[in-house]
């Protein structure tokens, strides 16, 4: 079993809880300020003809408010109009449109690159970063973990989230929603080559799962030194591996301690699954699967609109999304790295599951 890193005797964790307490008791507040400011920088489509449409600024952020206070669509509408008699939005969305909204495809796309955006405010506090993923329930009456394991009959499916996060501050630098039963470290490639575009990436941390060849050249190629355990079955040093593999197996064997301090950031994306589980739920609210995928997204983009607000009176950041929109870099990913299909689950045999 892995050593955990604990503080020496009499050393007390370092929170400065004047600015946590004021981070906290002005959250909502400024929460719904910066999320107006994020959903202006999305672009309207042009008007043709027809019914006009609600404005997809209003849109998002009528879906952002909805999930941090946690309400159902029907429970959020007093707070959406509330928010338009406040002149944050334009139109008050019916409960319906929003879902709609989550179900559009087109709005998994835009919600991934809003959510990098709301991350490059902190690029600059951030070097370490780590690897991780976890579901969410699709059906609130059921864990995840139960429909996992299969230890109760009739279950139905959960979601799985990807996700690349700084270790410092907590913040979601690159995500993927897929199905629960796909493959951890077939996502990594494009994750990890999406947050190496955006942000300066010098180490990044995963557990055994990510212990793969290909993985470790992808960190190597964005100039970051992976930090994964090696497997019991992975084969020594040899000509044919790549020189990364080579140079970090030898580290892993012979420098066990130095490893495991950086390896031991890790935990930071257990913290911050079970920030996001706490405060916005381990559930899924909406019953069609391209509307949960959304919708996970929706938590992950409210979850690094408050790690932007405590940064804010912790370390006196400053949020322009504005210069983030025209700094953001879209990666393409090559077509031999790209996941497979997620628009539609699939149940996968282990035949496919299994990594060589």
């Amino acid at each position: 079993m892995e050593k955990q890193l604990r503080l020496p005797i009499g050393q007390k964790y370092s929170q400065d809880w004047h600015k946590y307490n004021l981070a906290k008791t002005n959250e909502k507040r400024l929460f719904v300020e910066l999320l107006r400011d994020l959903a202006k920088i999305i672009p309207e489509p042009k008007y043709q003809f027809g019914r006009p449409t609600i404005p997809l600024k209003d849109l998002f952020f009528c879906a952002g408010l909805k999930l941090y206070t946690g309400y159902s669509g029907r429970k959020a509408m007093s707070d959406i109009k509330s928010a338009k008699e406040a002149c944050y939005i334009s139109k008050a969305p019916h409960y319906n449109t929003l879902t709609e909204f989550l179900g559009c495809s087109a709005t998994y796309d835009l919600l991934l690159k809003l959510l990098t955006i709301s991350a490059m405010p902190l690029r600059k506090l951030e070097d370490k970063y780590s690897l991780d993923s976890s579901g969410f329930g699709s059906y609130q009456y059921e864990r995840w973990q139960k429909a996992k394991w299969k230890t109760k009959r009739g279950f139905r499916n959960y979601l799985k989230g990807h996700i690349v996060i700084g270790t410092r501050t907590n913040i979601i630098c690159s995500c993927e929603v897929t199905p629960g039963n796909f493959s951890d470290v077939r996502q990594a490639p494009p994750l990890i080559l999406k947050a190496g575009a955006n942000f300066d990436i010098k180490e990044l941390s995963a557990d055994k799962a990510y212990s793969g060849k290909l993985v470790h050249r992808i960190i190597n190629s964005i100039g970051a030194i992976p930090y994964i355990p090696f497997k019991h079955s992975s084969k020594e040093p040899s000509k044919d591996s790549p020189e990364i593999w080579n140079k970090m197996f030898l580290h892993f064997r012979n420098n066990q301690e130095e490893f495991m301090e950086h390896y031991h950031k890790r935990s930071n994306v257990e913290t911050t699954f079970g920030m996001i589980k706490v405060r916005l739920g381990e559930f899924l609210k909406c019953k069609d699967y391209h509307s949960q995928r959304s919708e996970l997204i929706m938590k992950f983009i409210c979850h690094n609109i408050c790690c932007l607000i405590q940064e804010m009176y912790e370390h006196g950041i400053k949020i322009n999304f504005d210069k983030c929109n025209k700094m953001y870099v879209d990666q393409k990913v090559p077509d031999e790295l790209k996941t497979r299909d997620a628009s539609s689950p699939q149940i996968l045999s282990s035949k496919d599951l299994s990594v060589k």
